[in-house]
């Protein structure tokens, strides 16, 4: 079974070798009059993770893996969730928030729910009879 090499959008040198990259900005919000703070956002995080903005050599590489991942949820996110993405830096943030914003409303929401079906009655009898 044999592989198609990688395009040199697609590889990242980690050697000091200088190398000319080709930027895929296909995950990128377009940017329009209302949306440069998370088109800014989604931008330098691309850079970023190609190591073109510059980055402190000792964890330039987790950076960088982390700087595409996080470019690449925020391309994958509806433009209407992506301002509550807005104080995210890492793609951990990013994940925190959607469950702080997500998850948790929907635990309450089941435990409201069984707190409303223990008090359904049907005439005289409740819901455990």
């Amino acid at each position: 079974m044999s592989t198609s090499p990688a395009t040199s959008a697609e590889t990242i040198n980690v050697s000091d070798m200088p190398v000319l990259m080709n930027v895929n900005m296909a995950n990128v919000t377009k940017l329009t009059p209302s949306n440069y703070i998370m088109w800014n956002c989604q931008v330098h995080a691309l850079l970023d993770g190609y190591n073109l903005a510059g980055a402190n050599t000792a964890y330039a590489l987790w950076k960088r893996q982390d700087k595409l991942l996080y470019s690449t949820v925020l391309g994958a996110i509806s433009i209407s969730v992506q301002p509550l993405l807005s104080t995210a830096t890492t793609t951990t943030d990013i994940w925190n928030i959607l469950l702080s914003t997500y998850v948790k409303p929907i635990r309450e929401h089941i435990q409201q729910l069984r707190q409303q079906i223990k008090h359904w009655k049907k005439g005289s009898k409740s819901i455990d009879e």
